[in-house]
């Protein structure tokens, strides 16, 4: 199965994965807000069918600033500096506010990667699309920490090498001396 990017709020509300099993939902931060959108979207892409499977009982429930931290050191999913399809991308606030998480919804060949975001009391929903400066992806007043990998998530499939360079044989400068020696053959009946 490939992976299928969310880049609209099609099918969120009242959804379950955002809503009533939710557990910003359940303590009243629910949408629009970061956390409970990262949490339930990265749920909804190891739940594909919506049959409630692969709660992502182990992911932070902190503020978005605390999610890197918090899975670094629970240790339960991968976490890197690479940017992968579903993963949670963790950011620190500059200004010492909250932090925020979006999810990685597509990587562009350039590096760029486009995420799909809610902010509490504000935006529902929207893609915001960030460009690795200087080896990071910061953005706007926020610092990257990394990125929380999701185990469900299916990743293209990486390209293939490079063909390997075949050198041609070269004649030697020199004359090769072979000597032929000459068989007897006999015939059995």
């Amino acid at each position: 199965m490939a992976y299928t990017p969310r880049l609209t709020a099609e099918g969120i509300l009242n959804n379950f994965h955002w809503y009533s099993d939710n557990p910003f939902y359940q303590s009243g931060y629910g949408m629009p807000n970061c956390t409970c959108y990262a949490w339930g979207r990265f749920w909804e892409i190891g739940d594909p069918n919506s049959t409630k499977e692969n709660k992502p009982i182990h992911l932070p429930t902190g503020n978005g600033g605390q999610w890197w931290g918090r899975a670094v050191a629970d240790g339960y999913y991968d976490t890197g500096q690479t940017p992968q399809l579903g993963a949670v991308i963790c950011f620190s606030d500059n200004y010492g506010g909250a932090g925020h998480v979006a999810i990685v919804e597509e990587i562009l060949e350039d590096g760029t990667i486009r995420c799909s975001n809610s902010a509490w009391r504000s935006t529902y929903f929207w893609i915001s699309t960030i460009r690795k400066i200087d080896n990071k992806y910061n953005w706007s007043h926020y610092t990257c920490q990394g990125f929380i990998y999701n185990p469900f998530a299916d990743q293209p499939i990486p390209p293939p090498p490079p063909p390997v360079t075949i050198l041609k044989k070269h004649k030697f400068p020199w004359a090769v001396l072979t000597n032929k020696i000459k068989r007897n053959r006999r015939t059995f009946f």
